[in-house]
């Protein structure tokens, strides 16, 4: 099928060749290729109009005409020939524009081509349910993120779906995934905002070099205007079932997708694991998960107990030192603290200098631990210092506000002012609840609490 390198060349060649040529009669030999109206109506309607515009939207081709707009899409092997007049038509022929000088032949071996007629203030129904352009400069990983958070489709099938992003089909949609190092079976809704921002980059940097070579010429696609697609001699993996990777020399497998051929390297490509933030408000028991999670025997790590082991290291507080205009020796978590709270310039220029040394260490141990199936990371300010975008999906724990706040005079011997000036730096439990993609609610027992995680491994692991 023409993906959307394709259609935009054949966009691109029509535009070139045709140009603001004018319609003479317009001949249709199959009437369920004319998708909204009436054939006769789609015939009569466009005599005597002229090109004006060549557009393409995901991979429906769209003509701007002096009263209507044409909109075609060319599903398995819709093509267009250029021809001289009075041609006479093959059996494959089954919509023909003839102009003044030449004629535009649309042939479509199995007919599942459609054509729209609009007229120019009409809505154009039929891309009304497309989603993004891979080049729509307002799209982002955080906006795919926000779109596919409850998605338990595998993302080789989600590079699919028009809804979402239009034009890509299974070429390259195994393509982008290679080039992410990404595994094609890895669910949509794992995929963290920042691994969205490089499919997307990926996406841009593999369609636009499509499009520079014309497309990708495979089995009954071909241009048929005269362009002969490239981009199938810079194919990574696609249609190289049992051939040698060209990054690391593992043998390409080829697997069924939901019905599609879905072509990877096993090793640039290997699962990776699913990534989870741990966060809640001071005192509502994020902690207490972590502990019962690594209890189970799942892999967690602090942030807060990052932070505290780098203020052992010699090179950090020689860092903060300088950052501080202090003495070396007054570098300890209560003066930092302190200093934090009183003055917002130096506590930016603080957090950020620890936060960077902060996921540096997170991810080596991300690292460290490729072989799990599940990681876990507490981050206690994960959506007030905007971390989420790292982590493929995260749990926030919530607890009544008078639980919370007897929790930490009982157990921490903190006043109720001091509870207060704390949960002021953080966002509301509302907020982040309204932001979590799982929620703990540890307001009333530890075992309640710990049937609720059992429950939620299960979803994460399914």
């Amino acid at each position: 099928m023409p993906e959307l390198p394709e259609v935009e060349t054949v966009v691109r060649t029509l535009e070139k060749q045709l140009g603001n040529k004018t319609i003479k009669e317009v001949k249709v030999f199959w009437d369920n290729i004319i998708a909204n109206v009436n054939p006769d109506v789609f015939a009569s309607s466009l005599v005597n109009q002229t090109l004006e515009k060549y557009d393409r939207r995901g991979k429906f081709l769209i003509f701007t005409l002096t009263d209507y707009i044409v909109i075609s899409h060319l599903r398995m092997e819709g093509k267009f020939f250029i021809q001289p007049l009075n041609t006479l038509k093959d059996k494959h022929t089954h919509l023909i524009f003839k102009m003044e000088d030449i004629e535009l032949h649309y042939n479509d071996v199995r007919k599942f081509g459609k054509f729209y007629l609009y007229s120019k203030n009409e809505n154009l129904t039929c891309l009304d349910k497309l989603g993004y352009e891979p080049f729509d400069k307002h799209l982002n990983g955080k906006t795919l993120k926000k779109l596919t958070r409850k998605d338990k489709m595998v993302i080789k099938t989600k590079l699919l779906d028009q809804s979402l992003i239009a034009g890509i089909g299974n070429i390259y949609a195994n393509e982008i995934c290679f080039k992410c190092n990404l595994d094609p079976l890895r669910k949509s809704c794992y995929i963290s905002e920042v691994k969205w921002d490089e499919v997307l980059k990926a996406t841009k940097e593999v369609l636009a070099k499509a499009i520079e070579q014309g497309g990708t010429t495979i089995r009954s696609y071909t241009s048929s205007l005269g362009v002969t697609g490239l981009f199938q001699q810079s194919l990574m993996v696609h249609s190289r079932e049992n051939e040698n990777c060209y990054v690391c020399g593992s043998e390409i497998l080829k697997v069924k997708v939901n019905g599609r051929g879905t072509y990877y390297c096993p090793n640039c490509q290997k699962p990776k694991p699913i990534v989870v933030a741990i966060t809640g408000s001071i005192g509502s028991g994020k902690s207490m998960v972590s502990k019962y999670l690594s209890k189970k025997g799942f892999k967690t790590i602090s942030s807060d107990a990052i932070n505290d082991d780098l203020l052992t290291h010699q090179q950090t507080i020689l860092d903060l030192a300088y950052i501080l205009g202090c003495s070396p020796e007054d570098i300890d978590k209560r003066y930092l603290s302190k200093i934090i709270f009183s003055d917002k310039e130096i506590k930016n220029e603080v957090e950020k200098y620890l936060h960077l040394q902060i996921y540096q260490e997170i991810e080596k141990w991300i690292k460290e631990n490729e072989s799990e199936k599940l990681l876990f990371v507490e981050v206690p300010l994960l959506f007030e210092v905007n971390w989420d975008k790292y982590f493929d999906c995260n749990i926030t724990v919530n607890a009544d506000l008078d639980l919370i706040y007897k929790r930490l005079f009982e157990n921490r011997n903190m006043s109720k002012e001091d509870v207060e000036k704390r949960l002021k730096t953080q966002l509301s439990a509302k907020e982040k609840i309204k932001l979590a993609d799982y929620v703990l609610d540890n307001s009333s027992t530890f075992e309640k609490l710990f049937e609720s995680i059992d429950a939620l491994i299960k979803k994460l692991e399914y």
